[in-house]
């Protein structure tokens, strides 16, 4: 699924500066030893000046350095930013400057100058993040939050007049049974209205699933009344009670349901990809493999282990890599030059080229190489022999 975040890091994937002028600013917040943050500027200010230093020895120029000290004033006031991670990706040749607060990033706050962008932290924390929709309802009250990136807020709340007449017997129990029918009746009007304001919700598009909680003699109330579709983005429920439940048990809750998810996706996933490049499919497994299947634009998918890291050469012309630490390149003969990170530079090739990007932490993945690849197609295999049987 395509989300605005894949959009942001494709942009930001095709910037490509001459001079080697992109600016990459990644801040993670740390516990303060007080509670001016000081140490975080002093940190950002350091990093500043030795950036400034190593590039006006490479003779960069000042729109660079401006960059730099903007980051600067900018880090001396985030004050923790609210616990949130931050990136920030510069670069005033091609008058580009955006800001993305973030969920928490591995590494630790640094910066980043090159001719590209540095998108590896940026896509492991926000490109597998999904929306998550969740309704706590009961009989009465229904309260519908959002829970997006580590964050947990209140989109609307629902409250429905129930009959409260009192109950008798009246004539042999006659009025009795017109009550109940009355009390249902109001709750099944409550329930649908929920129902329906959820499927208008994800009519537009703006979510990727759905939880909902809610005491568990009250769901066989909730699920007649579901959509079809919205059936289908519901991902799980748990039982609570609706007036009781704190936010952040509720946090707690939909954290866990959706890391059970993801485990689940990139299970399965990985078994796809394996399964595949065993019998000779639209897999493949290896670096070597890997490189091959995105140059000739067979992939539909990239897999990355956690901590995948290699060093590799890449083509200063053609922009060909190659696992073998060589002068020339294979393919046109030009100089080439070392990347010390091949998993960054696969991201931002995959993200140009409009493939996903899935992070995973799978022990038999790692020890199939921790890199592989789904693929649309195999191009060794689309021979006229075998397209024509």
């Amino acid at each position: 699924m395509t989300t605005p975040w894949h959009e942001e890091l494709r942009h930001l994937a095709e910037v490509e500066s001459p001079d080697s002028s992109a600016v990459t600013f990644y801040f993670q917040p740390e516990t303060p030893q007080n509670a001016s943050h000081r140490e975080e500027a002093i940190l950002v200010k350091d990093m500043v000046r030795d950036a400034i230093r190593k590039e006006e020895r490479n003779g960069n120029r000042k729109t660079l350095r401006a960059d730099l000290e903007r980051i600067q004033e900018i880090g001396e006031m985030l004050h923790g930013n609210h616990s949130r991670a931050k990136a920030i990706f510069a670069c005033a040749d091609k008058k580009i400057w955006r800001e993305f607060d973030l969920p928490a990033l591995d590494g630790g706050t640094r910066i980043h100058v090159n001719s590209r962008f540095w998108l590896k932290p940026m896509a492991v924390a926000v490109l597998e993040v999904k929306h998550c929709l969740i309704a706590l309802v009961d009989s009465e009250k229904a309260r519908i939050l959002d829970y997006y990136m580590g964050e947990l807020t209140e989109r609307e709340r629902f409250e429905d007049d129930i009959s409260r007449k009192v109950r008798s017997d009246g004539f042999g129990g006659l009025e009795a049974g017109h009550v109940e029918r009355h009390v249902e009746n109001d709750v099944m009007r409550h329930v649908k209205r929920v129902a329906d304001r959820l499927f208008e919700i994800q009519s537009e598009k703006k979510i990727d699933c759905l939880m909902i909680g809610c005491r568990q003699e009250f769901w066989p109330d909730i699920e007649p009344h579901l959509h079809p579709y919205l059936k289908k983005s519901l991902v799980g429920r748990f039982n609570v009670d609706p007036g009781l439940a704190t936010p952040q048990e509720i946090q707690e809750m939909a954290s866990t349901l959706l890391a059970e998810i993801q485990l689940n996706e990139q299970q399965a996933r990985v078994r796809e990809v394996i399964g595949e490049a065993q019998r000779n499919g639209r897999g493949s497994l290896g670096l070597r493999h890997v490189i091959t299947s995105l140059e000739r634009g067979e992939m539909q998918t990239l897999l990355l282990g956690q901590n995948f890291s290699a060093r590799v050469v890449q083509c200063t012309h053609c922009g060909h890599m190659d696992t073998r630490i060589v002068e020339k390149c294979a393919v046109c003969e030009h100089d080439t030059r070392h990347v010390d990170d091949v998993a960054d530079a696969l991201i931002g090739i995959a993200l140009r080229m409009g493939v996903q990007v899935l992070h995973v932490d799978d022990e038999e993945f790692a020890n199939a190489g921790n890199i592989g690849a789904l693929l649309r197609f195999r191009a060794d295999q689309n021979t006229a022999e075998k397209l024509a049987s």
